[in-house]
């Protein structure tokens, strides 16, 4: 059986350095967390949901430096996908994917329990005129994974390549439920987001969706549009979208930007390769980088570590 061996040689390197990382210790990576708050009406008939994502949206433009269009596609798709967490009582992974034939290439966002957050776009430097025109027509997925690793998928085409639009056209259409759903975003003078809140409204049984609802109704999109703000309190802007009746808050939780990445998951990948590369990369030299998509970090095994991996798998050795 042959054993891995490296030879010292001089310089920096290290075993898991990784470079051009954004902030150490990860665990510390955003200090401020942004909400999220459910309610219902009195009545039963209607349920909703508010969210502030200027901290998680800040934290993505700052990782990913998108170009103006592609940093508002990011607030709306990372807010949306905060809402659509919020019908999950147990789950590992909710997903939202725009897959368009336009510059941006793709758009995915997920959220997982806690309220953790993860968004990219394929091609973020891309400079458009609009969000739609940097998606383009195609098709939005929305997965579901629960804790035992199970997967639900659902996809419809996009109505309209705005991102938050879209979400609400899957919830009525593909999961049959009454929906309004709106991401506002208020934009600095680069042109970047600088306040970004949502508010998702759906009837239960009983409500009446398309008073509700539908052209000329209290929740009609240009009211939306015309009438709400991002810098505005999660309370109040639910006062606002029912300023006819109270509504009952049933729970506030901390929503943040966390990926899942790690130097043990990249390891893990890396071991994937089986003995042949690996030995292959270590003759060459050749240290394994990987960047992950989500956040932007780039992680580095360096060639002592690809042999403890080498090792790892050839003689059931553990890599640490």
């Amino acid at each position: 059986m042959v054993r891995c061996v490296v030879q010292a040689r001089p310089g920096p390197a290290r075993r898991g350095a990784k470079r051009g990382s954004f902030c150490e210790p990860k665990e510390a990576r955003q200090a401020v967390t942004d909400h999220l708050i459910r309610a219902i009406t009195p009545d039963g008939l209607y349920r909703m949901a508010a969210a502030n994502t200027t901290a998680t949206v800040t934290e993505l433009v700052r990782r990913h430096q998108p170009s103006p269009r592609a940093a508002i596609a990011i607030a709306r798709a990372v807010t949306a996908t905060a809402f659509l967490g919020t019908a999950e009582k147990d789950f590992y992974r909710v997903a939202a994917q725009w897959n368009g034939r336009g510059p941006f290439d793709i758009l995915i966002a997920d959220v997982r329990p806690g309220g953790h957050l993860r968004c990219y776009v394929g091609q973020p430097q891309a400079e458009v005129g609009s969000v739609e025109q940097g998606i383009g027509p195609g098709l939005l997925t929305v997965s579901r994974q629960d804790p035992e690793g199970r997967l639900v998928q659902g996809s419809l085409p996009l109505a309209s390549g705005r991102v938050d639009e879209d979400i609400e056209h899957y919830l009525r259409h593909s999961e049959q439920i009454p929906s309004r759903l709106r991401v506002f975003v208020k934009l600095g003078d680069t042109g970047l987001p600088v306040a970004v809140a949502g508010v998702l409204v759906q009837t239960l049984p009983g409500g009446a969706a398309e008073a509700l609802l539908e052209q000329g109704g209290a929740l009609a999109p240009d009211f939306f549009e015309r009438s709400l703000s991002p810098e505005q309190s999660l309370d109040s802007l639910l006062a606002q979208v029912f300023c006819a009746q109270p509504v009952e808050v049933l729970s506030e939780e901390s929503i943040d930007f966390r990926c899942q990445c790690s130097l043990e998951r990249v390891e893990r990948g890396v071991a994937m390769l089986g003995p042949d590369e690996l030995l292959d990369m270590i003759a060459k030299e050749e240290p394994a980088e990987v960047r992950c998509d989500f956040c932007n970090e780039e992680y580095r095994v360096d060639i002592p570590g690809l042999c403890r991996i080498y090792d790892s798998l050839t003689l059931g050795e553990p890599r640490d």
